[in-house]
């Protein structure tokens, strides 16, 4: 009986886990990297990093996916930033703009698409707090005023 209500407390901690990050693996067998493959296209995430799906919003999938994605990253701020500041450029992201202080952000351009990420230190073990934004560009030209 014992042994029974400890596995039922461990499966409903687990299942309750997984409402708030992404676990290793999903019931399919399906691994971080597949997931995020699916959802996120052609954006890198760092090793060990969780979806916070709370805080998270995604439209769409694969490459074409709007919205925001709040990230826990297992490294600190600075590794984090150089990271997404590298691992985007080599997926083919252009950096259009980067400011690197307590809370950095990098800004990055890839065909019609903006990405924005606001990288924060998450101050438990050095973590941080990642805050990924993606949305169309603007093909609207503004007037030429004279």
């Amino acid at each position: 009986m014992n042994k029974l209500l400890i596995s039922s407390i461990i499966t409903i901690t687990l299942g309750l886990s997984a409402c708030s990050t992404t676990q290793l693996q999903n019931a399919d067998g399906e691994s971080v990297q597949d997931i995020q493959s699916k959802l996120l296209g052609d954006m890198p995430m760092p090793g060990g990093a969780r979806i916070n799906n709370e805080n998270s919003l995604i439209l769409g999938s694969g490459d074409g996916w709007a919205g925001r994605v709040a990230i826990i990253s297992a490294q600190n701020a600075n590794e984090t930033f150089t990271f997404f500041r590298d691992q985007f450029q080599k997926s083919g992201w252009t950096l259009v703009s980067s400011t690197k202080s307590k809370s950095s952000i990098l800004v990055f351009i890839k065909k019609d698409r903006t990405a924005t990420i606001e990288i924060e230190e998450g101050g438990f073990g050095g973590k941080a707090n990642v805050m990924l934004t993606v949305a169309p560009r603007s093909t609207v030209i503004p007037p030429v005023t004279k």
